[in-house]
């Protein structure tokens, strides 16, 4: 199952991005489409995780632990199963381009 959370947290967001990244949670995902392979980067409040044994209940469980392991809270966060989709290719966080391509699946 493909899931992925959307979170905010009170600190230290980017150290949550890289010890849930640890946990094979994901800030972005590659499709082909024909001849061309598009990336998709997530907002950088989001990331996703595969896998037989995932849930939206394991992902929230998985971003509470982190917070409690960074000694910060959870503002607020959503997880939810990915299933039919539409979005905007967009840049690594950081970068300066703008937004790119559309697509769906």
């Amino acid at each position: 199952m493909n899931v992925m959370i959307c979170f905010e947290v009170s600190g230290k967001q980017e150290q949550v991005r890289k010890e849930l990244a640890a946990l094979g949670y994901m800030s972005n995902w590659r499709i082909t489409r024909g001849r061309d392979e598009l990336t998709f980067n997530l907002p950088s409040t989001a990331l996703w995780k595969k896998g037989e044994n995932m849930s939206p209940a394991k992902a929230k469980e998985d971003l509470k632990k982190t917070a409690s392991q960074l000694k910060i809270k959870v503002v607020r966060a959503i997880a939810l199963v990915v299933g039919k989709w539409d979005g905007a290719t967009g840049e690594q966080h950081g970068a300066e381009s703008p937004v790119a391509e559309h697509t769906e699946a």
